[in-house]
């Protein structure tokens, strides 16, 4: 079976590595990354948009459940669901410690999942002339084979593009 094909099937449109990165800039490689977006909103209405977290289940490309378990000001715990072509088609289930400082960021790291060594990041907005930068940080170390790496690492990267442009689309909808 040749490369990748396995994850056709499992795609769900998000495999869009060719398509045009509308402004994206994706810096990094084997789990560390960082992508950022330009969207012509204010920081309120992309801080919004980001911390609507049980609302993303089912419109970002890799979330397929999310509840706040638990919340204290600005400090909450996160379940989510993943699976996307990067998870070969299992659901991936993760707790998560976010710590929100509004509007500008949200910092997050793994308290437990599935098939994930480890897992941490941040979000941040910044605002910019006529609208705001959003940037996401991740560094991500999957539970998985060593061969399975180099299609995880690409079906990743595919996915965090589709999720900007997805969060891009939804900062734009009034």
């Amino acid at each position: 079976m040749p490369p990748n094909r396995c994850c056709i099937g499992l795609s769900l449109g998000v495999l869009l590595a060719a398509a045009p990165a509308e402004a994206q800039h994706l810096q990094g490689s084997r789990g560390h990354y960082s992508v950022s977006i330009t969207v012509p909103v204010t920081a309120a209405k992309a801080w919004r948009v980001l911390t609507r977290y049980e609302a993303m289940a089912g419109l970002m490309p890799d979330i397929q459940q999310a509840k706040v378990l638990r919340r204290n000001g600005a400090d909450l715990e996160l379940a989510h669901t993943y699976q996307a072509p990067y998870t070969f088609g299992l659901p991936i289930r993760a707790t998560l410690r976010l710590q929100e400082r509004a509007p500008q960021s949200i910092s997050y790291t793994l308290i437990r999942g599935e098939r994930i060594r480890s897992l941490s990041g941040s979000w941040s907005i910044t605002p910019i002339p006529g609208g705001v930068t959003v940037e996401h940080r991740i560094a991500v170390e999957p539970d998985l084979p060593g061969w399975l790496r180099p299609s995880y690492d690409a079906l990743s990267e595919a996915n965090l593009r589709e999720s900007m442009r997805v969060l891009k689309r939804l900062m734009l909808t009034p």
